[in-house]
Parts: C-alpha cells; sequence; structure tokens
C-alpha cells in the first residue's frame, strides 16, 4: 500500500515537474515582430537604404543602413545607427517608403529568408527542420516554403508569407527551440526595382557584413 502511495506520488510531482518546465520553457520564447520599416532606393549607386523599427520582447529598436550589391553579387549590408529602447512604432520620413512587393507575389505580403551559417555535417538536421517549419506555417497559414538550397556553403531557404508577423515568430522560435537562433542569418526581401530585389537582414539586429542571398 505504502509503496503504490509512493508510486502514485512521485508521477504526480514528476508530471507537476514536466509542466511547470513546459510552462517556463513557453514563457522564455523570445517575441521578435517588425514593427515598421522604409525604404529609399538610390539608382545612381545601386544601393537601397533602409530604416527600420524591430521589437525584441519588450524593448525596441530603430536601426538605419544600407544594402548593395559587390561584384561577386553578394549582398553587402551596413550599419549606419542603432538605437535601443525608441518609444516609437512608426518611421516617418517623406523621403522613405514602404516595400512594394512584386506583382507576381501579390498575394503576400512579405518573403522570409532565412540563411544557415554552419551545414557541415548538419544538412539532414536542417532537412527535419525545415520540414517541421513547413508544417506549423502550413497549419496555421501563414507562409508557404518556396525552397531549401545548399550552395556556396551555405543553407538558403524562402517562405512567401501571407502574414508576415506570425511566420517571422514562428521560424524564429522554432531556431530558437532548436538551439540554432545563433547559426541564422534572417531577414526578408526587399523591392524597389520591378522584380529586383535584395535581402536586409533583420536578426541578428546589429548585423552587417557580407552573404549569399541567393
Amino acid at each position: 500500500m505504502n509503496f503504490k502511495k509512493s508510486f502514485i506520488m512521485k508521477y504526480i510531482l514528476t508530471s507537476a515537474l514536466v509542466i511547470v518546465l513546459s510552462c517556463i520553457a513557453f514563457a522564455q520564447n523570445t517575441k521578435i515582430r517588425l514593427l515598421d520599416s522604409k525604404y529609399y532606393y538610390k539608382s545612381s549607386e545601386s544601393k537601397t537604404f533602409y530604416k527600420s523599427l524591430i521589437s525584441l520582447d519588450s524593448t525596441t529598436y530603430y536601426i538605419e543602413g544600407n544594402i548593395s550589391f559587390d561584384n561577386e553579387g553578394r549582398t553587402i549590408q551596413k550599419l549606419d545607427k542603432f538605437k535601443k529602447d525608441v518609444d516609437y512604432t512608426k518611421i516617418e520620413d517623406s523621403d522613405y517608403v514602404s516595400m512594394s512587393m512584386d506583382p507576381m507575389f501579390k498575394e503576400y505580403d512579405g518573403i522570409v529568408y532565412i540563411q544557415f551559417k554552419k551545414i557541415e555535417g548538419n544538412k539532414e538536421h536542417i532537412k527535419k527542420l525545415i520540414a517541421r517549419l513547413d508544417e506549423e506555417l502550413m497549419h496555421n497559414d501563414s507562409a508557404v516554403n518556396n525552397y531549401l538550397d545548399f550552395d556556396k556553403g551555405v543553407g538558403i531557404a524562402e517562405y512567401f508569407s501571407k502574414d508576415f508577423d506570425e511566420a517571422f515568430q514562428t521560424i524564429f522560435s522554432l531556431l530558437e527551440e532548436e538551439g540554432m537562433i545563433k547559426d541564422v542569418l534572417l531577414g526578408k526581401r526587399v523591392y524597389m526595382d520591378g522584380d529586383d530585389y535584395n535581402i536586409e537582414i533583420l536578426y541578428p539586429l546589429k548585423y552587417e557584413g557580407t552573404f549569399w542571398s541567393f
């Protein structure tokens, strides 16, 4: 009888611990959202200047920078200004405009870009992660997979999003859960001249560097 009571008590305590740990893990998921973004395309320099407001948990960041291509076709992203704890959620600048999508993709409100920086020995893991992402994004009807490709030493995936905020958060949370968030670049396509586009990296927030965008 004592053994049975002891077993039941251990079962209850174990179940309670699992629930508590699950709640803690859920509570620790980072909340990220692109609050606003505006762009200015300088055709004489083939350079796109951007201003973005990004909320990370309870902190809002204001970021200015520019993106262009190098001679090999890689994207160069440079950071011009970075402010933490700003108290506004809209960007007011008459010279900068909201991004317009390629008419071919007018049913989508954004295209999420993922670059996996470490692929050696990780390709199968990445494929499984993408399969899980496909399932979750399809379930909440927020995005559909465009492609996954391994080339030039990195892995690149894209998602056409019907709800950019929800898709970006889902992707971020799963990468964080898998312990891969520090090994990726997360961004979006930026269209400024017809169907020509470049990639703006949104996370890491202070990212600047050179990378393959496709």
